[in-house]
């Protein structure tokens, strides 16, 4: 659904709390000039017509009469009682509705409502800090729908929500009817971001109370607590900052060709880019044959200023080619040493 669309349903479901207040008030409104009309038609001292009566009535209760004072006691104090409750009851109503519609605040937990109830199958994300707007910035980039939970008012990257049309609740996660505001029930998955351990873990747990099969990704410091929550508790990822920079930087530090690094299942996996050498033993070795023998993969291909991701397993590798590849440290060290680059004496 493009974002247009989207906003002309929320603002269909954020004029349905308005409306429902405003249309007792429009039937009660409505009956007054009907039953006004009544009076007017039978009461009045000239015959008037049934709609010279309604809008009689309706005259009165904008306080401008169009007909002289009646002598009937009854359509007296309808002359006195008309204008009155039009003006505390009526035009009171109407303008609250009216201020509610243009005058909404996009941060209000109504508008909120009434954006998240546009979405299926999105993004909560809690909190919206350094990490967090780091999270948001790789969703929108996925083209996944995001909804945020920030407490802080002043958040400097509250901006950044507002530019890209995300919905942003202010509150807490102990706020009551907070989930309810961005639709967790629809949701596919929350990412607690925050660093408040304490308070990831009671969103988690609340969060999974009203939608028991969603996903949930939790940031926490505590590298043992998040690992006996990603075990005892169904959390499906809970992640510590030591635990996902301790690899990248271990490795970093023992060879500079190594991008990236992570954990897959206990097994250590290294994203490095390496330049082919004149005397390298791997020249004339085609992708398919360097995958099969060393068990890696291929993710990116570079000769001279084109990039190929995941080229063909027939393209044969020459000297000043530059390959990204996924492996183990071990088959790094082992590709180091076969490309004499000297680097394998660093890595070891």
């Amino acid at each position: 659904m493009r974002s247009r669309e989207r906003r002309a349903r929320a603002w269909i479901n954020y004029l349905r709390k308005p409306l429902r207040r405003f249309v007792p008030l429009f039937g009660f409104a409505m009956g007054t000039v009907f039953l006004g009309g009544v009076a007017f038609y039978f009461l009045y001292d000239q015959r008037l017509s049934f709609s010279q009566s309604l809008w009689t009535t309706f005259a009165l209760l904008t306080g401008e009469p169009t007909l002289d004072w009646p002598r009937h006691w009854l359509l007296e104090a309808l002359y006195y009682v008309l204008p009155i409750l039009g003006l505390v009851v009526v035009l009171d109503g109407f303008i609250r509705f009216t201020y509610y519609a243009f005058r909404r605040d996009e941060s209000s937990p109504e508008w909120v409502r009434a954006m998240s109830e546009t979405m299926n199958n999105h993004v909560v994300l809690f909190g919206l800090g350094k990490v967090g707007f780091r999270v948001l910035q790789q969703l929108i980039a996925l083209g996944e729908l995001v909804t945020v939970i920030e407490k802080d008012p002043h958040c400097p990257n509250l901006a950044y929500a507002r530019n890209h049309g995300v919905p942003f609740r202010i509150g807490n996660g102990r706020e009551e009817g907070i989930l309810d505001d961005v639709n967790i029930r629809q949701a596919k998955s929350l990412i607690c971001a925050t660093n408040d351990d304490l308070a990831n873990l009671e969103l988690a747990i609340d969060a999974r109370k009203l939608k028991p099969g969603l996903r949930i990704v939790m940031r926490m410091y505590d590298q043992e607590l998040a690992e006996k929550i990603r075990d005892t508790m169904g959390i499906d990822l809970a992640f510590s900052t030591a635990m996902l920079a301790a690899p990248l930087f271990a490795t970093a530090s023992a060879d500079p060709c190594i991008l990236n690094s992570f954990y897959v299942e206990e097994r250590l996996l290294v994203i490095a880019r390496l330049t082919i050498t004149e005397g390298s033993e791997l020249l004339g070795v085609s992708v398919g044959e360097l995958v099969r023998t060393h068990q890696l993969v291929v993710v990116t291909y570079k000769r001279g200023s084109g990039t190929i991701f995941h080229p063909p397993t027939d393209t044969v590798i020459q000297a000043g080619d530059v390959v990204t590849i996924e492996c183990e440290p071990q088959t790094l060290r082992k590709l180091h040493n076969l490309n004499r680059d000297g680097a394998a004496a660093t890595a070891g």
